[in-house]
């Protein structure tokens, strides 16, 4: 009955426990080895993530209750390679306010409310935080979740690394997991081969904004272990000024309005930190997001973009990106950071440097970055779908977005093709690009600003589905 009782708190979680159930059942009556449950060593119970991509799986309407009951029972009572166990105790160099060191291993991944997370003092130099296991236990894969906001880089670990022992008193470092100017809010840390470890101690040289917060730690005992989390974006400041939270940010918000989608995680990033080495880190993005700016591009320096046409040129992350990241994406596919840009104030007509890249028009002749004289379109305006993507599914021929811009992109690159161009009333041509064969999006519009909501939840809800199934077929 306890077990009952908790799927009906948790109706989020049937349709993949009723999916692990009806999976198992078959394995089991195949012969074929059983699922095994998370080999977590420190939780009290599996987790089960809340993913949309289960919507993919085949229908489970058929498992009744006691299908359910029985498997998950038979899964209990299966050997597994991956015992779990709980910590004995939680220590700390320092702890600040109501924060304990144990609040980092509560089972709440995500949430930065002072009472569940460890948070060393201010006045500290050096930190560390460590845990004790009741035996020797074999550690592969750590996972590490840090930061007291939402989704910005702030107050977590800088320049750290986990040390093992077997007394307490003598320490070994774990090389692998060295980390110099952390950038990620989310970290899997995996060894090159697993140690055996009565104490894991998390050494911390220095942290951003003057002292560390942990919000949660995992410990896995293999190396390869397949370590469960939930989908999460980044959101990129494509502006000149790397502080944060800043443009950008209005597409996370977006993302948690769509059905399904309510919790996922988010991490903002400037541009300049935007690159390859960032979206390698396990745990590996769903999708990222690329904000508009507010110069002229020859104004702008091209060096910042060099990670994402990098991301660009390998197209294995899904992107979204919005006005001016949308000419940021044309450029870079067209002419690269490795060619000056220009703009059409300061373009010389024999010799554009950047042809790609236009105004929607001029009422008189100004300098570059005096657009006093350029025609806008601002607000709510008409588009018009110019091809069956999925992206658009829903929505009517016309439909109405926000728009807010001065400058255009002027073709489709070489491999991207067009997906929606002016509706009535509308002058730039060029409203939405699509890279061939990938889930890479340009649009002129922004779906982030507020005005057109429907609209905006739309087509979010729609490329965040097409972008979980295209990671998926990938085994991502």
């Amino acid at each position: 009955m306890k077990l009952i009782r908790w799927l009906l708190r948790r109706p989020w979680d049937r349709l993949q426990i009723l999916t692990a159930a009806q999976t198992h059942l078959l394995r089991c009556s195949l012969g074929q080895r059983p699922l095994r449950a998370s080999s977590r060593v420190r939780a009290s119970h599996l987790h089960l993530w809340r993913s949309p991509s289960f919507v993919a799986y085949p229908t489970v309407s058929s498992v009744s209750l006691s299908s359910l009951i029985t498997a998950l029972a038979v899964m209990s009572l299966t050997p597994s390679d991956g015992a779990q166990i709980k910590v004995q105790n939680a220590t700390a160099s320092s702890s600040e306010g109501s924060s304990e060191p144990l609040a980092a291993m509560d089972g709440d991944r995500f949430s930065t409310n002072a009472s569940r997370i460890w948070r060393g003092a201010a006045d500290g130099k050096r930190w560390f935080w460590s845990v004790k296991f009741d035996h020797p236990r074999k550690i592969g894969s750590i996972l590490q979740i840090q930061g007291d906001h939402d989704f910005v880089l702030r107050h977590v670990p800088r320049d750290y690394l986990w040390q093992t022992s077997v007394d307490g008193r003598n320490w070994v470092d774990l090389p692998e997991t060295t980390v110099a100017e952390e950038s990620r809010i989310y970290r899997i840390h995996r060894l090159k081969r697993a140690v055996s470890a009565t104490y894991l101690r998390l050494s911390i040289g220095s942290a951003t904004g003057g002292f560390p917060v942990l919000r949660e730690v995992e410990f896995y005992d293999a190396i390869r272990e397949r370590i469960p989390f939930p989908p999460w974006i980044i959101a990129v400041n494509t502006t000149e000024r790397p502080s944060l939270p800043s443009h950008g940010q209005e597409f996370i918000p977006l993302a948690r309005s769509c059905p399904g989608w309510e919790s996922l995680q988010a991490q903002q990033i400037w541009l300049g930190s935007f690159n390859p080495k960032f979206i390698q880190i396990e745990p590996r993005p769903t999708a990222a997001f690329l904000s508009g700016n507010f110069k002229d591009w020859c104004e702008i320096s091209r060096e910042p973009w060099r990670g994402t046409q990098e991301i660009l040129r390998r197209a294995r992350l899904p992107m979204w990106a919005s006005c001016g990241g949308a000419q940021g994406l044309a450029i870079l596919a067209e002419t690269g950071v490795d060619r000056a840009w220009d703009c059409p104030h300061c373009r010389d007509p024999k010799n554009p440097k950047l042809p790609i890249y236009g105004h929607i028009g001029h009422t008189g002749k100004r300098p570059c970055g005096d657009y006093s004289a350029c025609v806008f379109e601002r607000g709510p305006h008409q588009v018009r779908k110019v091809s069956g993507d999925p992206v658009f599914e829903g929505l009517s021929e016309n439909f109405e977005v926000m728009e807010s811009h001065c400058g255009q992109i002027e073709w489709p690159p070489a491999g991207w093709r067009l997906t929606a161009t002016a509706g009535s009333g509308n002058l730039t041509k060029v409203q939405c690009l699509r890279l061939r064969n990938r889930p890479i999006y340009a649009a002129q519009f922004h779906i982030e600003m507020e005005g057109t909501p429907a609209t905006s939840r739309k087509i979010m809800g729609n490329f965040l589905r097409i972008a979980d199934e295209w990671n998926q077929s990938r085994g991502r």
